[in-house]
């Protein structure tokens, strides 16, 4: 019996056929694989291997593609915390390069990891219109990773990590994210549609819901941002 992560492609035995514990975090899943032939699998190791980090949360240049403008960030925070861009939604581009040594690529798993999600109290009496799950993730909203010019994936919910692994080379690696956060920093930035003469003319077809009190959301990649190195 094989278990099987979608995210990355990567799969382990489960230790115990006879009781199977699965615990999903928001918005997450697995997929669970029965076959005749998980004795053919390498065997399970006694403990976990002993990660190291290596921290990736400084000097980025962010391109704001709205707007043409690019930036350098000394360290990563929400981009709507810099004033000229508190009220820009659309896409932003991170860049980075890395130098990986040979030692690092080899014999290892390395998977670049955004952080975990924070988990946001539930409300005593939720909206009436909802449908929030109240964890605030280390990426908002959500960001696409190429390395080196390739597509890897993309993160938008927990686990926020993503395999790298066959993707990076020894030596110099180009690294980019591209980040989009919501609508909502661009509308907070403005003044709301009048919908006074349409109602008049055609009657009140809806109610905007949750539009009063605008404010800024966190963007982009608000966490620290590691590569997680693994020996496989």
């Amino acid at each position: 019996m094989l278990k099987a992560t979608l995210n990355g492609g990567t799969h382990s035995r489960i230790k115990n056929a006879a009781k199977i514990d699965i615990a999903l975090q928001p918005y997450e899943s697995r997929l669970i694989v029965f076959t005749r032939n998980a004795s053919q699998e390498a065997p399970e190791t006694a403990s976990d291997p002993q990660s190291e980090y290596i921290d990736l949360s400084s000097d980025w240049k962010l391109t704001f593609s709205d707007l043409n403008q690019t930036i350098t960030m000394a360290r990563l925070h929400s981009w709507s915390d810099e004033e000229p861009f508190q009220y820009y939604s659309g896409k932003v581009r991170y860049a980075k390069t890395i130098d990986l040594p040979a030692a690092t690529i080899s014999a290892n798993s390395l998977v670049l990891d955004f952080g975990e999600g924070t988990p946001v109290p539930i409300p005593d009496r939720l909206p009436e219109f909802n449908m929030r799950a109240y964890l605030d993730g280390p990426v908002r909203e959500a960001a696409v990773v190429c390395v080196n010019g390739q597509r890897v994936g993309v993160v938008w919910h927990p686990p926020y990590s993503i395999e790298l692994t066959k993707w990076l080379k020894p030596g110099k690696n180009e690294l980019t994210i591209i980040a989009g956060n919501t609508a909502i920093n661009s509308l907070a930035g403005q003044a709301l549609p009048d919908y006074r003469l349409l109602n008049d003319r055609y009657g009140e077809r809806f109610v905007p819901q949750g539009m009063n009190h605008l404010q800024p959301l966190p963007s982009g990649i608000v966490g620290s941002l590691q590569l997680r190195v693994t020996p496989r």
